[in-house]
């Protein structure tokens, strides 16, 4: 029968006892410590004004399930911003707030054409792919109602005959 023998290394007493001459736990050391950061800035949410909560119809005829938002008025630059804030059925999104004047902007370059959900992507930064159709679900909603679906497909969207009412409507949100 073989006997395994096992050793132990130990450091010389100076480096154990002072950790400043050893160079492994000096790095460490430097890179666990964390950096104290001071600042006198407060965190003010600056969307507290929220003047309409909705919600839409996913667009899928398959399901019944819901998408929410809230439209707020921001307190600094006093313009309309709309977020999603949940679903119903699953379904990851980004819960940034969208300033609507950039949603508008790009309805106003639809004309009477037939749109895809995706023209909605530039206004995000959140890459999550549910983003564009969950905005049009909300855009859809009766409180909203900027887009309608098309007449050739539920999935495309169409600006409806009195979308200048509508669009007038909306702005008109305050707190």
């Amino acid at each position: 029968m073989s006997r395994k023998e096992t050793t132990t290394k130990t450091k010389p007493k100076n480096e154990a006892e002072n950790p400043s001459t050893d160079k492994t736990a000096v790095s460490a050391q430097a890179k666990s410590t964390p950096k104290k950061v001071t600042t006198t800035d407060k965190v003010i949410d600056t969307f507290t004004n929220i003047v309409l909560k909705g919600d839409g119809l996913k667009l899928s005829p398959k399901t019944k399930n819901r998408v929410f938002y809230e439209v707020a008025v921001n307190t600094e630059d006093k313009k309309l911003y709309l977020r999603l804030i949940s679903n119903e059925g699953g379904g990851l999104h980004s819960k940034e707030w969208i300033k609507i004047e950039a949603v508008i902007s790009i309805l106003d370059k639809q004309g009477d054409r037939s749109f895809k959900s995706t023209i909605f992507k530039t206004v995000f930064k959140g890459l999550s792919a549910n983003n564009a159709a969950f905005l049009a679900a909300a855009l859809r909603a009766k409180d909203i109602e900027l887009i309608t679906p098309s007449e050739t497909s539920v999935f495309l969207h169409a600006l409806p005959s009195d979308y200048e009412e509508r669009k007038a409507r909306l702005l008109a949100l305050t707190p």
